[in-house]
């Protein structure tokens, strides 16, 4: 598999994980299992997207990507549909993800 393909797996696994957790919150704790049962499925979908991106990444480079972009748009998208609100802790605490995964990319050394 080539780079941008791999690439592109990997974002649509961040996707994935992205909309699974929004459902999640929607199932209120299995309360509404259809939900939560939606949410599983998208986590699979994830996962499989992750194991095929794995094919031209490297583990901790792809792994951090897809948590890290989960993280950032879950929080970003509950913002935007529940209002959640952040302090200055909480966006400093998005940028040190952001920048985590970027460091952790461009210290890598390929052998």
């Amino acid at each position: 598999m080539n780079i941008p393909l791999a690439l592109l797996c990997l974002a649509g696994a961040a996707g994935l994980d992205i909309v699974s957790n929004l459902l999640l919150r929607r199932s209120d704790g299995f309360r509404y299992p259809l939900w939560g049962i939606a949410a599983l499925v998208l986590v699979l979908g994830a996962f499989g997207l992750l194991g095929l991106s794995l094919r031209s990444l490297q583990l901790s480079v792809a792994y951090a990507v897809w948590g890290g972009l989960g993280i950032v748009g879950s929080t970003l998208l509950s913002r935007h549909i529940e209002g959640l609100r952040l302090n200055k802790t909480g966006w400093a605490g998005l940028l040190l993800i952001l920048g985590s995964v970027l460091a952790l990319h461009l210290g890598q050394v390929n052998a």
